[in-house]
Parts: C-alpha cells; structure tokens; sequence
C-alpha cells in the first residue's frame, strides 16, 4: 500500500536531482524559477527565494494546460515537475534540494537559514517529514465529507486528471520516440503519474494516506509543545529554518483543502504554528500574493488558449 509519494519510496523510477548543473537549454544570466502558482512545492521555494531576499524572474508553467511536459521544459527538468531553479545558466530541481541549495549559497550573506550545527539533524528530520506526505493524493483524492475548493471541482473524480496526464504521456513517448532525452524523461514520468494515480482512485488506500498523515500531524503537535516553538523558537531551531518552510506551506494547503478540521483540532499548537509561519512577509509574498486563482490561474490560461487557437487558425 502506497502512504508516501513516489520520490520518497521510490528513487529509481525518477531522475536524480540537479544541483547547480549547467544547461545549454536554460537562461544563462539570473535567477530564474519555474514554477506554478498554486503548486506547493512552487509555494515553499518562492517562500524561500523572498525569506532570503533575492530578486528572481518567474517562468509560469501552467500544469492545467500540462506545459511541464513541453519538450523545451523536460530537456531542463527531466522529471516533468516544478519548481525549477535556474542561477546564472545552472539548474537545480527537487524542492528540498533547492531550498538547500538556496540555503547554502545565499544564507551566511542574507544572515537567513543558518542554522547551528547541534540543530542540523533535527532540522533535516523535519524536512524530511513533511516532504514525505502524500499531499498530491490529498490534494486530488475524493475524501468523504470533505468538498474541495475552486479550481479543483470535480478534476480529481476517479482520478480523472491524472488519467488525463498517463495518456498524453503516452502520446509523446510514441511521438519522441527517436529522441532518447525525451523519450526516457516521459515513460518515467508516466510511470510516476500511473502509480500516484492508483492511490488516488483505491478508497482504502486514500482512507489509509488520511489516518498516516494523521499521525505525522500528532508527531507535529509533540515537537511543537516539547520543542523549541514553547519557548519562542521554531518548529525544530530556535531561528526559522527549512523545516518551517517545508511545513507552514504543507499547513496551509491542509487548510485550502478544508482538512483542518479532519487532521487537527482548533486548541492544537498546531493552529497558532501554522498562523504564525502565514503571516510572515515571506510567506504573504511567495504563497499568498500567487493564490489568487482569477488572476494567477484562470486568466493566463484563457491566455494560453486563444493563443493556441489563434496561432492554429493562422497555420491553416
């Protein structure tokens, strides 16, 4: 039975993670990020891009319209996902690795993410907890009771969406299949798609993913009232570090999903930790400023379909 994402369980159906990686297909002067609005790995690396304060350039791949899977995007992400990391031609891929990478660069000189060594074990640890969540399956599973927020709808009935992605996968690996890059990047991201999708549509199994995070969340609320959050620290440091960025953003799309009330109770710590970590500058900036569904989502996708109409009817 499957309780975490396939990068967590499963490394070998995936590409390993870039890491400062030179691209001849990616921009060769300043930071760049690819990203979607209401992504939630996009979430966490915009939040750590405006903690640390740099200026960056946004790249919107619209996953409505499944431009992760455009040949010019997977020759810079093999693995067909955002976020995205591009630095002065460089690539590096996998939230966690790029906020570390984040981190390591750019966080002595911005007095951000520097935590100490006694703190490293735990923080990572943390990290490593949130990033293991299945919240794509929660995100897009039908769970009983619970009624989704617009944009999602009805786009996770029966596993429709990510139906939807296996077949246009499929289409390009017969369409590149000449193109061993290509080719290879889209079976294994159909592989990916088919297994994610076999827990989303299996009842038991989401109910399972339910009653695990659950229990990830009661291990939360433990550190939070044992740890360095009682005494006017963080989730696993005295200074915010990584793990807050990974769980503030986890948090908050628990509540967007109308799941708080299923995952935790109102006098939790875990309340006053989320509110805290949403009110940050950083966070109003890299999460709240790009929520905005009319404007970061809807409108650029009509945008994208009359392009597409307009550039087909002109190559008639």
């Amino acid at each position: 039975m499957r309780l975490k994402p396939v990068y967590a369980t499963d490394p070998e159906l995936v590409d390993k993670p870039l890491t400062d990686v030179p691209s001849p297909w990616a921009p060769k002067n300043g930071i760049h990020l690819y990203h979607f609005p209401l992504s939630l790995d996009s979430q966490k690396v915009r939040q750590g891009l405006e903690e640390v304060g740099l200026v960056w350039q946004s790249h919107v791949i619209l996953l409505p319209a499944q431009q992760q899977f455009s040949p010019d995007y997977a020759r810079i992400n093999s693995r067909c996902v955002v976020p995205t990391l591009v630095v002065d031609g460089r690539v590096t891929t996998d939230t966690v690795n790029i906020l570390t990478h984040l981190a390591d660069r750019f966080g002595v000189a911005k007095n951000c993410f520097n935590t100490p060594d006694h703190e490293k074990e735990d923080v990572n640890y943390w990290i490593d907890k949130a990033a293991s969540l299945f919240i794509e399956a929660l995100t897009y599973g039908n769970i009983e009771g619970v009624k989704k927020p617009f944009p999602l709808g009805n786009v996770s009935e029966h596993g429709r969406y990510h139906q939807d992605k296996i077949e246009l996968l499929f289409r390009l690996t017969e369409k590149y299949q000449h193109d061993e890059t290509l080719k290879l990047a889209y079976e294994k991201k159909r592989a990916v798609t088919e297994a994610t999708r076999g827990a989303i549509v299996t009842p038991s199994q989401l109910a399972a993913i339910v009653e695990s995070t659950k229990a990830e969340l009661r291990d939360l609320e433990q550190q939070l009232n044992e740890g360095p959050f009682g005494s006017g620290g963080w989730l696993a440091s005295d200074a915010l570090s990584l793990a807050d960025i990974q769980w503030g953003v986890v948090l908050y799309r628990l509540r967007w999903l109308g799941l708080e009330p299923l995952l935790w109770k109102g006098e939790s710590r875990i309340t006053p930790y989320a509110d805290s970590l949403i009110a940050r500058e950083s966070f109003q900036r890299g999460v709240i400023k790009w929520s905005k569904v009319g404007r970061n989502v809807i409108l650029p996708m009509l945008q994208h379909r009359l392009s597409t109409l307009f550039a087909r009817d002109s190559g008639l």
